[in-house]
């Protein structure tokens, strides 16, 4: 029925109305109501009922449909939040803004979940961030190092809240004063370390997907290295001026090898028991008796590795006349310790084994 048409169907339902009275003219007024709700309103005859404006409309920048679901909005949802760790418990009535890390592990997982700390210490002894994190960490101040950190520095800062460790427990005191401190387990495991910066930041979401993902990586790689390896065995050494260190499966990057990988553990490695490394002489390391090493060495042990390298009794093993013994960084292996740094490791060593004859 087209606008002409139904003009006129009104105006002669009109007219009827006037000849039957009052109670007519009622009813045909609820029948045109009804009539003009099932068209839509002043709709064209067959075309189906659209939605309103408002309805279909994308919501606008500044709206409260929006403003809910936003990132800003989301992490201002998770506050207050009460963080428990060493020293008691802290709630937090925001995201804190300015992050002061006394752990560089702290700093690969804040990045990894895409926020930055303002300022952290360094892990070696000159004043020089990760290489493997260069090009992502912006304007981050240096606050010593993880052994001393500054707290000159750190007070400059002005931070709204320290990260730190039980490592730095003699200068926990100091910090304490300067802005609220949290202080987690220094061998705490990494993905719960990354979980409480999660909720620190409001990214719980984000650090879930962190872990998850590297749980779905060492599934597969796990799967490979078994297949290609079978029984072989895998140690971890590294060269110091005190002797030879072995990592068993409790240290944390040894945890990475043999539990995460699922790498099998010599038997002198096994007998390393509530340590997560013993020292032995230049001449016992042949006691070790592995198929595969990992040799750790970085700049401050470089010489204690040269030595080792170019000794009989390290000539004169299986693995080394094979090999199968790999050159490491000690840094980027056991420092860091955050997500990204352990990406990097698993990578290392699965590309090592799997491409070993």
């Amino acid at each position: 029925m087209n606008r002409a048409t139904k003009r006129q169907a009104t105006g002669s339902k009109m007219n009827a109305a006037q000849k039957c009275g009052p109670l007519m003219v009622w009813m045909l007024a609820l029948v045109l109501v009804l009539t003009a709700c099932g068209t839509g309103g002043g709709t064209n005859a067959g075309t189906a009922a659209q939605p309103s404006a408002a309805a279909s409309a994308e919501p606008s920048p500044g709206s409260e449909t929006q403003a809910q679901t936003s990132p800003e909005a989301q992490a201002a949802a998770a506050f207050p939040v009460t963080i428990q760790h060493l020293k008691g418990e802290y709630t937090l009535t925001e995201k804190p803004k300015v992050i002061a890390a006394l752990d560089v592990k702290f700093v690969d997982q804040l990045i990894a979940i895409g926020e930055h700390p303002a300022g952290s210490v360094v892990a070696g002894t000159k004043d020089e961030f990760p290489e493997y994190l260069s090009g992502q960490l912006g304007d981050v101040k240096v606050l010593g190092t993880r052994d001393e950190p500054n707290l000159e520095a750190i007070v400059a800062l002005n931070p709204d809240l320290i990260l730190m460790t039980d490592f730095q427990e003699e200068v926990y005191d100091s910090v304490s004063k300067i802005a609220p401190t949290i202080v987690l387990d220094f061998y705490e495991d990494w993905r719960d370390t990354l979980a409480t910066i999660g909720t620190i930041t409001g990214k719980q979401a984000e650090a879930e997907v962190v872990r998850q993902a590297y749980e779905d990586k060492i599934v597969g790689l796990r799967e490979q290295l078994s297949a290609k390896l079978g029984d072989e065995t895998v140690a971890l050494i590294r060269p110091r001026p005190e002797g030879i260190r072995v990592h068993g499966p409790e240290h944390r990057t040894g945890s990475i090898l043999y539990e995460d990988l699922g790498l099998n553990v010599p038997a002198f490695v096994q007998k390393i028991k509530d340590e997560t490394s013993v020292e032995i002489s230049m001449e016992t390391v042949a006691d070790i008796g592995a198929d595969h090493y990992f040799l750790l060495s970085d700049e401050l042990f470089a010489k204690e590795a040269e030595v080792l390298a170019s000794s009989p009794v390290w000539k004169s093993l299986d693995a080394v006349k094979n090999n199968r013994a790999y050159n490491v960084n000690s840094t980027l292996w056991i420092a860091y310790y955050g997500p990204i740094a352990l990406n990097i490791i698993v990578d290392q060593a699965s590309e090592a084994l799997l491409g070993s004859h």
